[in-house]
């Protein structure tokens, strides 16, 4: 599935509080992404700062299952 760059961007504009992780994690829930797809849109949209520190591996997983996928 194509990544909606303008739905995460909708959602950065329309909650301005929220931090682009939570943003992020908003526009993927249940939209079923491959780990692939997760994986790249995170390093491209979402601030380093948001995740610094954390597993890369361990927050793609949890994204994967946010997504909806099995």
């Amino acid at each position: 599935m194509k990544f909606a760059n303008t739905q995460f961007e909708q959602t950065l504009r329309t909650h301005p509080e929220w931090s682009s992780w939570t943003c992020f994690c908003e526009t993927i829930k249940g939209k079923k992404y491959s780990k692939k797809v997760l994986e790249k849109k995170l390093l491209e949209l979402v601030d380093k700062s948001d995740f610094d520190g954390s597993s890369k591996k361990e927050l793609v997983e949890y994204l994967f299952e946010l997504s909806g996928k099995d």
